[in-house]
C-alpha cells in the first residue's frame, strides 16, 4: 500500500508507510526501555485510554439526558388542555 502524497508530491505524514515507520520507531524505543519504565508507560497509556472512555460515556449520558429533557419539554400538555371543559371528569 503506497503512502498518500500532497499536490507537490511529498509524502503526507500519518499515511501508509509513514505510519508504519512511526509505529516501528515507537516499538524499538519501547523495547529499549528498562522493565520499570515499560510498565509505567503502559500504565499511563491505559489510564489515558480509560480517561477517554469515561469522557465518552459521560458525554453520551449527558447527551441522552439533554435529549430526554428536550423531549419532555416538547410533550408537556398545557394547563388549559389538561383541565378540560369543566375541570373534572367522571367515570362510570
Amino acid at each position: 500500500m503506497a503512502g498518500s502524497k500532497n499536490e507537490s508530491g511529498e509524502s503526507v505524514p500519518g499515511s501508509g508507510a509513514n505510519a508504519r515507520n512511526a509505529a516501528d520507531d515507537i516499538r524499538q524505543a519501547f523495547s529499549a526501555l528498562p522493565f520499570e519504565e515499560k510498565f509505567s508507560t503502559l500504565i499511563r497509556i491505559e489510564l489515558d485510554m480509560l480517561g477517554d472512555v469515561v469522557d465518552s460515556v459521560v458525554s453520551a449520558a449527558s447527551n441522552a439526558v439533554d435529549e430526554l429533557a428536550r423531549s419532555c419539554a416538547r410533550s408537556e400538555p398545557s394547563a388549559s388542555a389538561t383541565a378540560g371543559a369543566g375541570g373534572s371528569t367522571t367515570t362510570s
